[in-house]
């Protein structure tokens, strides 16, 4: 089952803490298996589920797990193979910050890195668990340099604050917001806002507001709602900020950070770049591992840091561990942020072809906070279910909701209804809207490349859209996602079929731990008969790794209906209907019917055929499926053959 994936932009630079210099690994992990110390059944337990991983696969997957004893303790023991015993103070004085002994923390860094802004944190955030602010505020100073290091001036303001001197602070957060710095701190910029309306500057607050925040009619309804309590001078008070809560902050706002340079650096980098020249991607996962170090950390300091879970999540659902970022997101039951948790909770699930609970919790979101984002939602998961009609109804709701918000959000709002037309069968409707799309937007917006990319799926307009569907792909830095979305559509088309497997091939090279890149180029291995033993082996590794994916399942079916094993061809796409009602996909019955066919199955695979064209919206092999239901399969079933042998896990 091909993967029907979405342009997305993605990160593309490594971290530039000195904390994360022990990450070169990552990109080219050693062939060493990792041997963790064996003193207790938690050793034993690891020892299996870290078994035949190289270290750095292992440390991702400890990420991955929330083991962050073991991944520290592992970049520990590199660092002092290497005579690096940076990291291992560093661990000890989170683990003594995280059991709030902050004298141990302060003993332990005494000698640390002056460099090093993160520990800097650690030391600083230890004198004020101690009440020591005068010395808090000092080591800030003395680690902060010539003031120029990322966040200074807004931590710097937070002190002063914690220590009762308002106007210093209010000086120190004006230095952060002319800097930039508060663009990316925004839990600490809605301090700086609500200290200026106390100090009865309302109009200075919602100047800078509007400066850090955006034009209010941009503003998502739960911003809305702080700057009305902003613009009525009524702000909820502020409290003081326990160390925890300080540190765990200053982690996770330099992550979430450090994740928006990297998209920022690449873009530039796409721009300067020669028209031939390409760009190099880092490796995905060790960026993951650079992110998850510091956002696992926040969280182990401050459980309650919210910003660190969404920003973790991201991260997860980066690498498509989307259980991993469903559980990172549990935790949170109440709060301000809960109906976005709700939101992206529902996007996990969707991916995750759980359509139902999707659902629920999208419609457990206020009426009042139902915005375009809330719509287009709305209109994928009526779509995953099967409801045109009701995608439709929700896309023109969509439409609505963005008028008037700016040209991002009703662009993005002509997307949906663009996908809700061509389900509904008017495509004539769907192609306008892409055309006019592509015709109005410049190349680098990802919205011209998505409806440039729609374009390109349709036989009559494939030509047409390739060239903004390519100009796209260029723009965003050719990552990724870009590559595996642009490929799975080439790759259906015989003139450009060695193109698309190239980009699906330059994709996995990029994420090739992922189990919907396995999934997207051994797909279409095994589909266009090009290389049936590679691919077989892409879906049984990305089926190990997932088996809970029913389009993994399907995927792999088809495989073995390609190698001729028809008994168990059936087995697995029986299996991946029965985990996909509640998220039907007509091209799961359409290869069920083809194993049914030749297993003389005839009457049951005209059923499942018929079930396809039945079911409504557009199926883009439609002219195959009425040839089936009118003439069957010609030739005879494919030659029954082994499977390959597979090759150890890791290793594809």
């Amino acid at each position: 089952m091909r993967l029907r994936a979405v342009l997305f932009a993605t990160t593309t630079i490594l971290l530039g803490s000195s904390l994360m210099a022990p990450m070169a690994w990552a990109s080219a992990p050693p062939a060493t298996e990792r041997t963790p110390e064996a003193d207790s059944s938690a050793a034993i337990a690891r020892e299996r589920a870290y078994a035949g991983l190289s270290l750095g696969d292992a440390i991702r997957q400890a990420l991955i797990d929330d083991d962050l004893d073991f991944a520290f303790k592992s970049i520990a023991a590199l660092g002092r193979a290497g005579g690096d015993t940076s990291t291992t103070h560093y661990y000890t004085g989170v683990r003594a910050f995280s059991q709030q002994n902050y004298q141990d923390v302060t003993d332990a860094l005494r000698d640390s890195d002056k460099d090093d802004m993160l520990t800097a944190g650690l030391v600083t955030w230890a004198y004020v668990g101690q009440g020591k602010l005068d010395q808090a505020i000092n080591a800030w100073e003395v680690y902060g340099g010539d003031g120029s290091r990322p966040f200074f001036n807004a931590y710097r303001a937070l002190l002063a604050e914690q220590n009762g001197q308002a106007n210093a602070a209010l000086g120190y957060y004006a230095q952060a917001q002319k800097a930039g710095e508060l663009h990316f701190v925004r839990d600490l910029s809605k301090r700086y806002v609500t200290l200026l309306v106390q100090a009865g500057r309302t109009s200075d607050a919602l100047k800078a507001h509007d400066e850090i925040f955006g034009e209010p009619k941009g503003l998502d309804p739960l911003e809305t709602q702080f700057r009305e309590q902003i613009a009525a001078g009524k702000p909820h008070p502020l409290t003081l900020m326990l160390p925890q809560v300080s540190l765990g902050s200053l982690m996770s706002n330099y992550a979430s950070a450090m994740m928006l340079v990297r998209i920022f650096q690449a873009n530039q980098q796409q721009k300067d770049a020669e028209p031939d020249e390409v760009v190099e991607k880092p490796d995905a996962d060790a960026l993951f591992v650079g992110d998850a170090l510091l956002l696992r950390t926040a969280l182990k300091i401050d459980p309650s840091n919210q910003s660190a879970r969404f920003s973790l999540s991201e991260a997860l659902a980066e690498i498509d561990e989307d259980k991993a970022a469903l559980e990172t997101l549990a935790p949170i039951t109440t709060g301000d942020r809960l109906d976005e948790v709700r939101r992206e909770k529902a996007v996990l699930y969707l991916s995750l072809e759980d359509a139902s609970s999707a659902a629920e919790l999208l419609n457990q979101i206020p009426q009042s906070l139902r915005d375009r984002r809330w719509w287009d939602l709305h209109a994928s998961i009526r779509g995953a279910q099967g409801d045109f009609k009701g995608a439709f109804d929700s896309a023109l709701k969509s439409a609505a909701a963005a008028r008037g918000t700016g040209e991002w959000d009703e662009d993005l709002a002509r997307l949906t209804l663009m996908r809700a037309h061509y389900d509904l069968g008017q495509k004539a409707e769907a192609i306008e809207i892409a055309r006019a799309l592509v015709r109005k937007l410049k190349p680098e917006n990802p919205v011209r490349g998505s409806a440039g990319l729609f374009l390109a799926r349709e036989p009559s307009t494939h030509s047409e859209g390739l060239p903004a569907a390519r100009e796209s792909l260029k723009m965003l830095g050719a990552d990724g996602r870009a590559k595996l979305t642009l490929g799975g559509v080439l790759a259906q088309f015989s003139g450009t079929r060695a193109e698309g497997i190239q980009l699906l091939r330059d994709a996995l090279a990029e994420m090739p731990r992922s189990p919907l890149f396995m999934n997207a180029l051994g797909y279409t291995l095994v589909e266009y008969d090009i290389n049936l033993d590679e691919g077989f082996q892409l879906l049984q590794r990305a089926y190990e790794l997932r088996p809970y994916s029913g389009a993994i399942t399907d995927s792999l079916g088809r495989a073995h209906y390609k190698l001729g094993q028809l008994d168990e061809a059936q087995r697995l796409i029986e299996k991946a209907v029965d985990m996909r009602k509640d998220a039907p996909d007509p091209e799961i019955y359409d290869n069920l019917g083809d194993v049914y066919w030749h297993q003389g199955k005839k009457s049951e695979a005209r059923r499942m055929w018929q079930m396809v064209k039945d079911f409504g919206g557009h199926y883009f092999k439609r002219g195959e499926l009425e040839e089936k239901l009118k003439n069957g399969l010609k030739g005879p079933a494919p030659v029954q053959r082994m499977a390959p042998i597979i090759a150890e896990p890791g290793s594809v």
